[in-house]
């Protein structure tokens, strides 16, 4: 925070280095000739993307040149905030939509990535893997020679488990992707996610995410300024903050879709190849929703709902012993449970767009109060929506910056309910 700094608005932003930098060393900060900068997050993706459109009549593409090859460095902050601001340094991988406005000024689209995915892109491992899930995903994302080399922050959080396998020319990330489906934390529960976010890459499960505080209540009302005691108004920027600019639903519900994906319950049919035989399991998400962690406290379903185990029938293999000094190191015994809680994870979503703050980024906790549409005839009567509101994660992010504003376009989601669906209210 620079000293007498102070907030206008929410939403407000500095865009205080957007620099080119090639790999001779060469650099230009752009920051004067870029129209929009839009960074995206997404905690079912393991790296950070996003894109600049700049309007210039530098010939730059020829000064650098530009040829993908460059990197960008790019700062951008909430006035007034301390830490947390966006601040990292990404790949250049594309040029796109370059158009020509008169004899001399043209706009573009540049697209950009994590460095780390350079190093992955390039990358195919063939050799065996042993050892706990946690320690090996660590590897996968520092080292020097197996993994993306990466400097970043990298939070894992401990397995309870250990595995042995053989990566089959497999990048980095292929290999965490396949360590996270393997991954169990401390309370049994399969439900690890690989991403990337502001802070650095997290492999961590989703109950470690539903069990943090909340960053941020958002609500979406009326309110507009503080009323003074004496008369008239005020604006208080920290409760516009907390301002659901618009709100959508793709999907209220669709039954048809949790059935279909196991969300609810599965049938799981498995053969040994080792030991020539067969085994059957079925699974049922509410024998398992009370000893897991959850952000609200029902589940999203009643107890009356029509399921059955046959209408998703998985078909796998193991191989016990396939690896000396293990059994069965494939994923059969939790592939039903994982299967049902990362469905159950996105089965209600919310697209808000809030006014933006650097802060924001996908894994936060947050709450979300959404009124009843309908007539009100009694004030003391409860007004709250408990079928939408409650307690939600950010899984995606996408802050779009310009000359003027900040905002945040999230897609929110929650696998559990405010509401006991077994007795309706």
């Amino acid at each position: 925070m620079q000293s007498g700094e102070q907030l206008k608005f929410a939403g407000e932003v500095l865009l205080d280095k957007v620099r080119i930098i090639t790999p001779s060393g060469f650099y230009q900060d752009i920051a004067g000739q870029v129209i929009t900068v839009q960074l995206y997050e997404d905690l079912f993706s393991p790296f950070i993307t996003g894109s600049l459109i700049v309007k210039e009549s530098l010939d730059l593409i020829n000064l650098f040149p530009f040829i993908g090859e460059e990197y960008l460095e790019l700062e951008i902050r909430t006035p007034t905030l301390e830490k947390n601001n966006i601040k990292n340094t990404f790949y250049i991988y594309k040029m796109g939509n370059r158009e020509l406005l008169g004899d001399r000024s043209v706009v573009y689209q540049l697209h950009f990535i994590s460095i780390e995915a350079v190093a992955d892109l390039n990358k195919k491992i063939s050799k065996s893997f042993t050892g706990k899930v946690s320690d090996m995903v660590q590897k996968f994302v520092t080292d020097k020679y197996d993994g993306m080399e990466s400097t970043k922050s990298v939070n894992v959080e401990p397995t309870t488990n250990s595995t042995k396998y053989t990566s089959n020319y497999w990048s980095p990330v292929q290999n965490i992707m396949y360590l996270t489906d393997t991954a169990i934390n401390v309370n049994g529960t399969p439900d690890f996610v690989f991403f990337e976010n502001r802070d650095g890459f997290y492999f961590i499960s989703l109950e470690s995410l539903y069990s943090n505080n909340v960053f941020q209540e958002f609500t979406y009302d009326k309110y507009t300024r503080d009323d003074l005691p004496g008369g008239g108004s005020a604006r208080n920027v920290q409760e516009d903050y907390k301002r659901i600019l618009s709100i959508s639903i793709p999907t209220g519900f669709d039954y048809m879709d949790r059935i279909r994906s196991g969300m609810l319950s599965s049938k799981l049919i498995t053969y040994d190849v080792t030991k020539k035989t067969y085994t059957t399991k079925n699974y049922d998400m509410f024998k398992r929703f009370e000893k897991q962690k959850h952000l609200n406290k029902f589940p999203i379903n009643s107890n009356k709902s029509i399921f059955r185990n046959n209408a998703l029938i998985m078909n796998e293999y193991k191989a016990f012993a396939n690896h000396s000094g293990f059994g069965d190191v494939t994923n059969t015994r939790i592939i039903q449970e994982r299967t049902s809680l990362m469905k159950l994870a996105e089965a209600n979503k919310l697209e808000i767009t809030v006014p933006g703050r650097a802060d924001y980024t996908v894994g936060q906790k947050i709450a979300v109060v959404l009124n009843k549409i309908e007539p009100i005839s009694d004030k003391s009567e409860d007004t709250t929506d408990k079928m939408f509101s409650g307690y939600y994660i950010i899984a995606a992010i996408n802050h779009y910056v310009d000359r003027e504003k900040h905002e945040c376009v999230m897609e929110v989601i929650k696998d559990s309910s405010q509401m006991d669906m077994s007795k309706g209210k």
